[in-house]
């Protein structure tokens, strides 16, 4: 659907846009998004006409800082920056200023993601509880990785053939031909970015 775009310039001179938009998936659903010179702020969203969730978008760990510290109850954080050619975004979930959700993706110069971590409380702890690496040669997903709580490789799935899935284990054995040369960086879940 087509988005509502409002932009107006402020006593300060800071163009504000709100955009308003709706989707035929999510009829009741509404998604506002409050932009300062095409620097998106935050996110609303609305379900039925009542506001549901509002996401801020920080672009320094001060930003994060100081809207954990603003804001009390929920508060949900995207922070987004770029290192070397990868763009990282980290989704925060604050609940009276602890960290109690975190989720990472990067993304490739393509906008492939070729890493997702989930990170979970335990024992006090943020914890990362799942890792998943994926491989792209010419903006195809060739190679799903997937780890052990350890860190280290547990099954790499063939994407585009089918039944050719392959066990770490098997690496260096009879069972696969498939090498760690050239896949160095799926080899564990870090690091990171590559």
């Amino acid at each position: 659907m087509i988005p509502d775009i409002h932009h107006f310039i402020d006593a300060n001179g800071t163009k504000i846009t709100i955009e308003k938009e709706t989707s035929d998936y999510l009829p009741d659903y509404l998604f506002e998004t409050y932009s300062e010179n095409d620097i998106i702020i935050h996110k609303k969203t609305y379900i039925n006409g009542e506001l549901s969730n509002i996401s801020f978008y920080a672009y320094s760990e001060a930003d994060i800082d100081r809207l954990v510290h603003a804001e009390n109850g929920t508060v949900a954080i995207t922070f987004m920056y770029h290192q070397n050619t990868y763009k990282v975004t980290e989704n925060l979930t604050y609940i009276d200023h602890l960290l109690t959700d975190k989720r990472i993706t990067v993304e490739d110069a393509n906008t492939n993601i070729i890493c997702y971590k989930k990170y979970e409380p335990k024992d006090g702890l943020l914890t990362c509880v799942l890792t998943d690496k994926s491989y792209y040669k010419d903006n195809v997903n060739i190679y799903d990785f997937e780890y052990y709580p350890d860190g280290s490789c547990f099954m790499i799935t063939s994407v585009q053939t089918y039944q050719e899935d392959i066990f770490a284990w098997d690496i260096g054995t009879d069972a696969t031909n498939f090498t760690w040369n050239g896949f160095e960086y799926y080899q564990n879940a870090e690091p990171l970015i590559p």
